[in-house]
């Protein structure tokens, strides 16, 4: 009865109940505040580790071949605190935004371009060790940091040798008017580079547009004339006075300059990187200002080729228009890219004196588009390959025959070439065709050194199946039919006088031939491709 009376009375007294449950409270605000202590000091340490390891990083992937030199430095100047590099990995970073941004990094491959580290430290517990029994806890970081290298590169580099007046004739009929550059100005232009940087700028001056970026600028609608001053003050010397000489003699044909120069990642600058310019061949970007300005337009000229009987030879030309998201020029970082030329149909007709009467011949080139892209950036390689292309030479059809101005003036529609009368007389004629088609598709590679890059070297990747000119491989398999309307002549008399003037006619037409693509700036189952810039070493997390 004792007993149960105190509970009772213990139950009902109530001094002392805040002494004791304050030092209940008092006793989980310590634990607590021993506890936030940690997890405070845990997540600041664990934030400056993060940031040590993004620099490290960094670091690495603009170091190729001295990663882990290059990360060791990061964290001895940042921290002394027992840092360590759990891991560190080299591998290939593909910015490609249809893949899972934790799936782009891929360690290894051929020529990395990136640096995953993972980086470690013991830090002290100060309260928890009471709640864990451990005196430290492990805390880790890791980082992801990829190159981003870029090049410029280009087709249609080459330049051509200066044959008599076909030059100025192929300009002026690009021009709309007559130009006369002679051989000095040819060479000051076939010997010039600009910067593609430049250039914007001074055509940003020209449209008056300061407030457009460099990729806003070549986006916008510009006049022939404009394009080619612009072209002039970006340049300088005999080059400058050239461009100025074509520009004060086009007609004010509309163009967008972007449609044959892709600036890629430089396209928001707005200001001159004079330290690293994208230098292009100045013949190469005003031919291609000129063909731009005359796509999908038929221009007409008549050349003097050295033909026995004094004659000229008539030639026509159509440009086709560049496909849609393939310029002649681009600056990338990436394979997606494809530069292209443009797609061109010539016609020449030829006459060449005989004692018995002239023969006439047609000849038919269409050049599809030849292609390249970049297949690898690799920075590291100092002497061997630094910028790897893929290039496919342009697909080609070659003919001797008659075709017609409709079918000829249709890019959309595939010529089909009949034959010709190549000979006319009275009671007599000689038909002829020959045809060569040239379609090498295979990707074939051009590797560029940085020494290459630095002098501007163009490299010349050839198809097979040509292993002649085109007017003499068509000469040597051209098929000949002689159509008599009376008695007394010689069929094979007339054959073969025919087939001996056309294989003679067919240097001197190799020659036209050439001497008109290498001013156009393309080429007969050639492509001539060159890498214009190189950047590489800018890092950034990813």
């Amino acid at each position: 009865m004792k007993l149960t009376r105190f509970f009772r009375t213990l139950r009902r007294d109530c001094r002392a109940s805040i002494s004791i449950a304050s030092a209940a409270a008092l006793t989980m605000l310590i634990g607590s505040a021993a506890l936030a202590v940690d997890l405070g000091s845990h997540y600041l340490d664990r934030r400056k580790l993060q940031g040590i390891a993004d620099a490290a990083a960094l670091a690495a992937a603009a170091r190729p071949g001295g990663e882990r030199a290059a990360a060791e430095r990061i964290i001895a100047a940042n921290c002394d605190c027992g840092i360590r590099i759990a891991a560190l990995t080299p591998g290939t970073y593909t910015p490609d935004p249809g893949i899972q941004a934790e799936q782009r990094f891929t360690p290894g491959g051929a020529s990395p371009n990136a640096v995953r580290i993972r980086l470690t430290r013991d830090r002290p517990l100060y309260f928890g060790s009471f709640l864990t029994g451990r005196d430290e806890s492990v805390i880790g970081a890791s980082a992801t940091g990829a190159r981003r290298g870029y090049a410029a590169f280009s087709l249609g580099s080459r330049v051509a040798a200066v044959h008599g007046g076909v030059p100025n004739a192929v300009l002026s009929a690009l021009t709309g008017s007559q130009v006369n550059l002679s051989v000095m100005d040819y060479n000051a232009l076939a010997n010039a580079d600009i910067d593609l940087l430049a250039f914007s700028d001074a055509l940003r001056a020209e449209l008056d547009a300061d407030v457009l970026t460099f990729g806003q600028t070549l986006d916008a609608r510009a006049t022939l004339p404009q394009v080619l001053s612009a072209l002039a003050k970006s340049s300088d010397g005999d080059a400058a006075r050239a461009i100025g000489k074509l520009a004060a003699s086009a007609v004010p044909t509309g163009l967008f300059p972007s449609r044959a120069i892709d600036l890629g990642p430089r396209s928001s600058g707005i200001r001159v990187d004079e330290a690293n310019p994208v230098n292009v061949n100045a013949l190469s970007l005003v031919r291609s200002m000129l063909l731009l300005a005359n796509a999908n337009r038929q221009v007409d000229l008549s050349v003097a080729a050295g033909l026995p009987g004094g004659t000229a030879v008539n030639v026509a030309l159509l440009i086709g228009e560049s496909p849609a998201h393939s310029p002649l020029i681009a600056i990338t970082d990436n394979n997606q890219v494809v530069v292209r030329t443009a797609q061109v149909r010539i016609k020449l007709d030829a006459k060449v004196a005989t004692p018995l009467a002239t023969v006439e011949i047609p000849v038919f080139a269409e050049l599809g588009s030849a292609a390249a892209r970049i297949t690898d950036i690799d920075c590291a390689n100092i002497g061997s390959t630094a910028v790897a292309l893929g290039v496919t030479t342009s697909p080609a059809t070659l003919a001797i025959g008659k075709v017609g101005n409709g079918d000829f003036q249709d890019m959309q529609r595939k010529v089909d070439p009949g034959p010709a009368k190549l000979l006319k007389l009275p009671l007599a004629n000689v038909e002829g065709k020959a045809e060569l088609v040239l379609s090498d598709l295979n990707e074939k590679p051009a590797p560029f050194s940085r020494a290459d890059i630095d002098a501007g070297r163009v490299r010349t990747v050839e198809s097979t199946g040509l292993v002649a000119g085109a007017a003499k491989s068509l000469a040597d398999r051209i098929d000949l039919k002689v159509n008599v309307l009376g008695r007394g002549i010689n069929a094979n008399s007339l054959s073969s006088l025919v087939g001996a003037t056309v294989s003679a006619a067919a240097p001197v037409l190799d020659g036209l031939l050439q001497s008109i693509t290498g001013t156009l700036g393309v080429h007969i189952g050639e492509a001539d491709a060159r890498v214009n810039a190189l950047r590489c070493g800018k890092a950034k997390l990813v």
